[in-house]
């Protein structure tokens, strides 16, 4: 739908704009820390509305503070509403002056709200314009459409005039008065008429075309919906009349309200201050220096390429006498293991440093140094552990270093995990932008110099240019170790926990890495095929029951399962999906519809198996590594703010363990080196011996201390049986309910969960706090600290900030509440794990045994043994894993031995 220019008046509804602004952004600060993410996501709203229509005459709607006319007629009208985030009216204030920057129109008036405004200016500019255009997706809005009047919803982006609105309502505009009186608004407190739903609202519309002919009529309804009319009609007039929009006089003319989109450039210097980026692109501003001005700034400091024999000898004698410097390597890829080394930099002084090139494709002009050479020269100091270093993401560089025959000793600090322990949640731990953080310096990034030049990689770069960009990263490591070693001093549990756990557990995960793991490609192979016929018979399955007209459906499309489900075999639909464009499939709407049709259960099975297949049985062999023919999984320390590691390239933590056969089987395929065989060892429910320790509740403790199971306990108590009665049903709710309580699961939650009553769910978890009363009481004491510091720590000492957790909006403060909660018992369970890790490793060493540590999942170390070891390692791994700390409450290690990863698995 076009419309001219000149002749629509354009009128936003500020505040559908920013609430949506503030909640489909990802959480966004400026360097500064504040919180921008609805100013972000207002201004690209705004700048798509002006690229797409060119808007002349446009205003921003407002509501005002306070109460409104509506409350004079219910003082409970919108009294249900939540508070909204504390922040959100900061951003709004940037949001105005965004507006008054580009000239654009706003509008608010005390008492009158902005669904008001916008009718008002409709009813008075339509006889001066061709159109007005409401910006909003405020159904209610829909009651002041006619041939003038429009309303664009810009997030679906749709244009609704009369008759597609009444397609989408199914009744005719004028009496949607009357469909609001029946259905009420809850969001506004708009009671409505109880019993009466969308169907039931829409169906009287339908027949009826006022509320008055409605209840003229009411004795031809029948049943309960003439008994709720008649017992609740004061509040079917009241909700409509609190439904209609009131015309208040605006004394606005058009061209009060006129814009000039050439004014959005307005914008760049609170663009600038905000740290707008891609803004800035959009009107031609750089917010960055240039590759040139970088060049020239980085020019300016002592930056040498180290390319002959003498210079490197000269370099190596540098190091060792410095005795403590920074470094890094250049690879032509992210693979440490696989993508080759190409050089090295270092600093040991600020304002010089050095970079060492042996993979770079020079020309006739350069020169570099054979890898060889390199390595013999620079070996004895990286392996001396007298040298200290100092790397960002020294995992990384220590596994290149690896592939190089170089074991890198001495390691003495890693920033990018130091940066990310010092943080307040919102910064980032990249090189670049701690650099810009805390130096307000710019670093020349990888896209600039290879992406944006269409090379390759790293080793096409110009030698000169190179050398810049890498010695820089040691220089500015270099500079932020000065920095980040004296934030921790001032941060005593802070600086416990870098040097004695995170520290140390990097040399864990360097080894396994390293180490990697066998897959049986050929058998992983061999269940491919036996799952695709699987998924050939469900098909075939699928196919007998809903006849050869559907030969050819993707079991895969949602849209085609919609249709076979609500449209060919009429089940219920169960919700709408997520983009509220149709009906949604997902496996909780399935699993609903299983109970009625077998098709629904049929394709739940195709999904999950086809889900298998596409996620781990075609993908793991693509990351078998060519070069040693094992799959090394990269662990990150700094992706959970828990603190729990996390596993990429594959995720090796997610591999199925438990449900279909065939998921059970891909853990088969991975096996141990011939003469060795797999040690598992698994801390046995310890999230909750953590809270049994923390809590000190004495009932939790004893249980454990006893031996007992605590699932069982849990359930004879919510159920009141004796713990020799607890049946396997009832052991499962307990189980749920002792593991949901850390993740502040609600009765609602637990209800769905468990398919029960909200009542019973809510009953069980109040059982549950009086069975375990010291839990409750620990957990208002996590909440008590997070309020009064705005973060919680873990036992030993790890941050994480909350500070939704002060919001007077319920669901943002529940779920800071869980965040915070969850963050201490986890936190504290995954420090226990990297402690046992690092207590592992030096028992290892110490008493000499072949054993290697491969993979960490969760609460589980998988080891390889050699078979000649099995019971004196799996005794010293069981020892030393449950005796890692000194608590009261004892912890639990189950260890088994397998030929595989299947036999290991519990």
């Amino acid at each position: 739908m076009q419309f001219d220019p000149k002749k629509t008046v354009f009128l936003i509804d500020g505040s559908s704009f920013l609430y949506r602004a503030y909640y489909s952004v990802r959480p966004l600060h400026t360097p500064k820390g504040e919180a921008v993410q609805a100013v972000y996501g207002f201004a690209r709203m705004l700048k798509k509305l002006i690229d797409t229509f060119n808007p002349q005459y446009i205003a921003l709607v407002w509501d005002s503070k306070g109460k409104t006319t509506r409350h004079e007629m219910f003082e409970s009208y919108k009294a249900t509403r939540q508070a909204a985030p504390s922040d959100i009216f900061d951003q709004k204030e940037y949001i105005i002056r965004l507006a008054d920057a580009i000239g654009m129109k706003q509008i608010a008036k005390t008492g009158i709200e902005a669904d008001d405004i916008m009718f008002s200016l409709a009813k008075e500019q339509t006889p001066h314009s061709d159109s007005v255009v409401f910006v909003t997706s405020d159904k209610d809005m829909g009651q002041a459409l006619n041939d003038k009047v429009f309303i664009y919803d810009t997030f679906k982006d749709v244009i609704f005039d009369v008759k597609k609105f009444e397609e989408k309502m199914g009744f005719s505009v004028d009496r949607l008065p009357l469909y609001f009186a029946l259905l009420g608004d809850a969001s506004d407190n708009i009671p409505g008429v109880k019993g009466i739903g969308e169907k039931g609202a829409t169906d009287l519309a339908q027949r009826f075309a006022t509320l008055e002919e409605l209840y003229e009529n009411v004795t031809s309804i029948k049943g309960k919906t003439r008994i709720a009319l008649e017992e609740q009609k004061d509040k079917a007039f009241l909700s409509r009349d609190l439904f209609l929009l009131q015309y208040h006089p605006t004394k606005l003319e058009k061209d009060d309200l006129s814009f000039d989109s050439a004014q959005w450039r307005s914008a760049e210097e609170l663009f600038k201050e905000l740290d707008f980026k891609s803004l800035l692109q959009d009107i031609g501003v750089t917010a960055e220096l240039s590759v040139e001005q970088k060049i020239a700034a980085i020019s300016t400091l002592d930056f040498k390429a180290v390319t002959t024999e003498q210079q490197l000898a000269d370099l190596s004698v540098a190091l060792k006498k410095a005795g403590a410097f920074a470094m890094d390597t250049e690879t032509v890829g992210v693979r440490p293991l696989q993508d080759p080394c190409i050089g090295m930099s270092f600093c040991f002084q600020e304002g010089e440093a050095y970079y060492v090139p042996f993979g770079h494709a020079v020309t006739m002009f350069e020169q570099q140094l054979s890898r060889e050479q390199v390595v013999a020269a620079l070996k004895p100091v990286l392996e001396d552990e007298a040298c200290k270093k100092y790397l960002h993401h020294v995992k990384f560089d220590q596994l290149v270093l690896h592939t190089l025959g170089i074991k890198l000793a001495g390691v003495a600090f890693d920033t990018m995990i130091a940066a990310t322990l010092l943080s307040h949640g919102w910064q980032r731990a990249g090189l670049k932008f701690l650099s810009k953080h805390y130096f307000n310096e710019d670093m020349l990034t990888f896209a600039e110099l290879v992406t944006n030049k269409k090379l390759s990689n790293f080793s096409q770069v110009p030698l000169n240019i190179a050398t810049l960009y890498a010695a820089h990263d040691a220089h500015q490591t270099f500079k932020l170790y000065a920095v980040l070693v004296q934030e921790l001093k001032k941060e005593k549990k802070l600086s416990q926990l870098f040097y004695d756990i995170e520290m140390p557990v990097v040399q864990v995960l360097v080894e396994m890495e390293a180490e990697g793991i066998y897959l049986d490609v050929p058998e992983l192979k061999q269940l491919g095929k036996t799952v695709d016929a699987r998924l050939i018979e469900i098909e075939d399955g699928i196919l007998s029951l809903i006849g050869d007209k559907h030969a050819g459906i993707n079991l895969n499309s949602p849209k085609q399962i919609g249709v076979l489900l609500f449209e060919d075999l009429k089940l219920p639909p169960q919700k709408k999906s997520a983009k509220k464009t149709g009906y949604s499939t997902d496996q909780e709407v399935l699993a609903a519809l299983a109970e009625l049709h077998p098709v629904p259960g049929l394709i739940m099975q195709y999904r999950e198996l086809a889900k298998l297949k596409s996620t781990y049985i075609d993908a793991l062999p693509e990351y078998v590594n060519p070069i040693t023919k094992k799959i090394h999984t990269t662990y990150n320390q700094i992706a959970v703010a828990t603190g729990r590691l996390a596993s990429s390239e594959p995720n090796l933590q997610n591999i199925p363990s438990d449900g279909s056969v065939f998921g059970f089987q891909i853990r088969a395929a991975f096996k141990p080196d011939p003469g060795y065989v797999f040690l598992s060892a698994d801390y046995s429910q310890i999230e909750l011996r953590v809270l049994a320790q923390l809590s000190g509740d004495t009932t939790l403790r004893t249980a454990f201390l006893h031996g007992h199971d605590i699932h069982a306990e849990t359930a004879a108590r919510l159920f009141d049986v004796a713990l020799a009665d607890v049946s396997h049903d009832q052991r499962q709710i307990g189980k749920r309910i002792n593991f949901s309580i850390l993740y502040g699961l609600t009765p609602y939650g637990l209800s769905k969960d468990l398919n029960i009553s909200f009542a019973d769910a809510k009953q069980y978890i109040d059982k549950y706090f009086k069975q375990y009363p010291s839990v409750s009481g620990w957990m208002e004491t996590i909440i008590d600290f997070a309020k009064a510091h705005g973060y919680v720590e873990t036992l030993w000492g790890r941050r994480r900030y909350v500070p939704a957790i002060n919001e007077t909006n319920r669901p943002l403060y529940e779920e800071a509440r869980r965040v915070a909660i969850n963050t201490v018992a986890q936190g504290t369970a995954a420090e226990i794990m990297k402690k046992g890790m690092i207590a592992l490793r030096n028992v290892i060493i110490d008493q000499r045994l072949g054993a290697k540590m491969l993979l960490q999942i969760h609460d589980e170390i998988l080891l390889s043994v050699p078979e000649g070891q099995q019971q004196e390692t799996e005794r010293l791994v069981k020892a030393c894993l449950e005796g890692v700390v000194d608590w009261s409450v004892p912890l639990s290690v189950t260890t088994r031995l397998g030929a595989d990863w299947k036999e290991v698995t519990k």
